[in-house]
């Protein structure tokens, strides 16, 4: 990591990213096609890439030997509802308002699925995570959409299969039947790392022999302890780290199915992989389970790999990039030059950000009914903790944090990597400019969940409402 910044070269950065222009490095071939494979709720420090071993990701690790690690990722949003519309936006969350208090997106500049389909390309997604459906936020605009629908799964989400069985099936139909005249652009979203974990039992035979076979973490279990009603001494957080690392596998093995049936259908020469997380995990860390209330490394960090032949060159980033990048990187290389202005997004296809270069995460905060949920479990429970939003920029070694209630830290992450030492008072000028990059932070005023009692269950099922 870089030296520490002091005011004066804080300023000047700022000034630097304001007035730098860059200039490409190269170019896939014309239109190619797209596959963007989103693994639900990963965490980078949960995959290969990462250096976790022996590795639960051994599909994304063969991508990562052919393209380009992103070693240093940030999601703009700690959970699924922001961060995927980032990613088809290339806005922040409080830009594009696709929030968990406000969470149709009615953003009016269009996704990349829109502008890709205007100029040409099909444009299809793949899914079984409820919160991409029109009925919940519409985001998925410009997609022709394909969707598993809950009556026509078995257990669901209460064994191993969340949908990526289903989900492989359905690309490869799509594959065999598609206009081949036509470039595409492929998105894949696998939510098997989601709550509960159950592992596959292949998996468990291999690398869980100590756990029961039927042993599953459930919803209900990290609901109520956030609720603080089953208390940490009641769970095996190693166990649990375990059960998680085996869905990960599961939806990594996903992966790889779908990226061997593109080449098989589609080849190689002509096809762009972007895969990553739209967000992290928190396995008890800062005592909590799933991934709401808060801003933290668990939920934001998250795995960044692309094989872009021609334009982009294999090996490993450490420069600072954020999700809503793969918006300009697709316009980018499907030669698309129109677009909207998306000053939170960046080309990865241009030469390495500028160390230096601000990241910003925004949670916009949770929905009532989440919070309900919780309440209903504990009467007694104080939840203005639960209730706050919270955004956060980190530029070099500084990491600045403002809640919605105006609390706020920074720390020097080199000199204090454990974030002891809040500096907001001691440097209140470099608060200030930290501010400065981030939009306001603010709750946003709620929208309540009005969905059918099919939807319901589905979310209930996922740990959203009660």
């Amino acid at each position: 990591m870089n030296t520490r910044l002091t005011t004066s070269a804080l300023l000047s950065v700022i000034a630097l990213l304001v007035a730098l222009t860059w200039t490409g490095c190269g170019r896939a071939p014309e239109r190619p096609n797209m596959v963007v494979i989103v693994t639900d709720t990963v965490r980078r420090d949960y995959t290969g890439p990462a250096g976790r071993s022996p590795s639960p990701t051994p599909a994304l690790d063969r991508l990562a030997s052919e393209g380009t690690v992103f070693t240093d990722a940030w999601a703009n949003g700690p959970w699924t509802v922001p961060s995927h519309a980032s990613i088809f936006s290339g806005l922040l969350p409080s830009q594009h308002h696709c929030t968990g208090r406000s969470y149709r997106f009615e953003s009016e500049s269009p996704t990349f699925a829109e502008l890709l389909s205007e100029d040409g390309y099909d444009a299809v997604a793949f899914y079984s995570n409820p919160w991409l459906t029109d009925t919940l936020t519409g985001m998925l605009r410009g997609f022709e959409q394909h969707v598993v629908k809950p009556e026509e799964r078995t257990n669901m989400f209460n064994q191993s299969d969340q949908g990526g069985p289903e989900t492989v099936r359905n690309v490869e139909r799509w594959l065999a039947e598609r206009d081949r005249s036509r470039p595409f652009v492929l998105f894949v979203n696998l939510l098997e790392p989601h709550l509960p974990y159950a592992p596959p039992d292949d998996y468990r035979q291999r690398r869980l022999p100590d756990l029961p076979p039927d042993y599953v973490f459930e919803t209900q279990w990290a609901l109520e302890y956030n609720a603080r009603v089953r208390s940490g001494d009641r769970i095996d957080f190693a166990e649990v780290a375990k059960l998680y690392e085996g869905d990960v596998f599961a939806a990594d093995r996903h992966l790889g199915e779908i990226v061997e049936l593109v080449r098989a259908h589609a080849g190689d020469d002509e096809t762009v992989y972007i895969a990553t997380s739209d967000h992290g995990e928190n396995l008890g860390d800062h005592g909590y389970m799933d991934h709401q209330f808060g801003v933290f490394d668990t939920l934001i960090e998250v795995p960044l790999v692309v094989v872009a032949p021609g334009a982009l060159a294999p090996g490993r980033r450490d420069d600072p990039v954020m999700l809503t990048d793969l918006y300009d990187t697709i316009l980018d290389l499907s030669g698309i030059e129109d677009g909207p202005d998306t000053p939170h997004s960046r080309s990865l296809l241009e030469p390495p950000a500028h160390e230096d270069r601000p990241l910003i995460t925004e949670y916009m905060g949770a929905n009532p009914a989440l919070v309900r949920a919780l309440k209903s479990l504990n009467p007694e429970l104080d939840t203005t903790r639960e209730e706050l939003a919270f955004s956060k920029v980190r530029v070099g070694n500084l990491e600045y944090t403002v809640a919605s209630d105006g609390r706020e830290t920074l720390y020097d992450l080199d000199a204090d990597p454990e974030r002891t030492d809040n500096l907001a008072f001691e440097r209140p000028e470099t608060a200030d400019l930290m501010l400065e990059l981030m939009p306001a932070v603010r709750r946003e005023s709620a929208e309540e969940l009005e969905v059918d009692e099919e939807m319901k269950e589905w979310l209930r099922s996922l740990g959203y409402v009660q």
